[in-house]
């Protein structure tokens, strides 16, 4: 299946560089059905180079590929080596519903580009999307390396995505699967409340109203890899033993993997993120925004609207 309207690449981001002056990177992880690890991984190296390397029963690495080391598996706990305690066939029966993923180093801009033909390629295999069970869930994971700990522009980030959230979702409603499973719940109000209502956020303040107002990872916006990498102590403490992926990158759960829709691309959900950041770096708007959200405007159930008569009905204002 050829995909004739995704054109063009990745927006680059509104802020390009780390407060180091390095390009930022992002990792991208992609989830679907309809193509097993093993051909995925062929798939993989025919459309990026690389060697096949096979690590366990489920999962595979393709090395030396234009990305760099790429892995395949199912994405499941019970398929990783040492924790194989169901039956293949129980497996082989889930995979409807358990996805297999591909998961891509941290990659510069111009590499992100080449992920375009991996999609593709996927698409062509018949890849199939969330769209194709009620309970697929499947989604597109973005991790953009944050800019700095110590850089103003990553906490406005934070609040940016509170304050823009209610709106993306209706923007480009996520599909009935991924609504209706624990996986990517809107982030409670109360919590964008604390957020705007802190006038010395720092990180670890930050830490704090994560624990109080979140539980767990599964936000359309997962804060947890950040807090973990900038103190493992201090996150140890607050939130014991829980896994998070420790690194110093937003994990962006929100968009919708649909490979096998027409006229779905992947730039296009990536543009939820992007919208984030520019929103971020927006001071105008930003400030309109938070001050708005400050004064109770975020519980009057015309949030939507206050947003879109910012940054415009889809966004143009942030786009142009």
């Amino acid at each position: 299946m050829e995909n004739t309207n995704c054109v063009g690449g990745f927006r680059a981001l509104p802020k390009e560089k780390t407060l180091a002056g390095k390009m930022r990177r992002c990792g991208i992880e992609i989830e679907f059905s309809g193509i097993d690890e093993g051909n995925t991984s062929q798939i993989v190296a025919q459309t990026l180079g690389g060697l096949v390397k096979r690590q366990g029963p489920h999962l595979f690495t393709i090395e030396d590929s234009g990305l760099g080391t790429i892995c395949v598996e199912l994405d499941t706990r019970y398929a990783k080596p040492g924790n194989q305690f169901l039956p293949e066939g129980v497996l082989d029966a889930a995979r409807a519903v358990v996805p297999v993923e591909v998961v891509t180093p941290p990659l510069i801009p111009e590499q992100m580009d080449r992920v375009l033909d991996l999609t593709k390629a996927l698409q062509k295999a018949s890849g199939k999307g969330t769209s194709d069970s009620l309970f697929a869930g499947f989604g597109i994971h973005f991790n953009p390396e944050i800019t700095g700990y110590e850089d103003p522009y990553m906490l406005r980030t934070v609040i940016a995505y509170g304050l823009l959230e209610p709106w993306l979702r209706e923007w480009r409603p996520l599909d009935m699967s991924r609504r209706i499973l624990p996986f990517v719940d809107p982030w409670p109000l109360q919590f964008t409340d604390a957020l705007v209502a802190a006038d010395d956020l720092d990180l670890s303040v930050l830490r704090h109203l994560v624990h109080s107002h979140l539980n767990g990872r599964n936000y359309g916006l997962d804060l947890l890899p950040i807090l973990h990498a900038h103190d493992p102590e201090g996150f140890a403490a607050m939130f014991g033993k829980e896994a998070s992926g420790a690194r110093p990158a937003f994990h962006f759960r929100l968009p919708d993997c649909r490979l096998d829709e027409p006229d779905w691309c992947i730039t296009d959900e990536w543009d939820r993120w992007w919208l984030v950041e520019a929103l971020a770096a927006d001071e105008a708007r930003f400030d309109a925004l938070y001050q708005a959200w400050r004064q109770g405007a975020g519980h009057g159930g015309l949030w939507v609207e206050e947003v879109a008569g910012q940054i415009g009905k889809n966004g143009e204002e942030l786009f142009r």
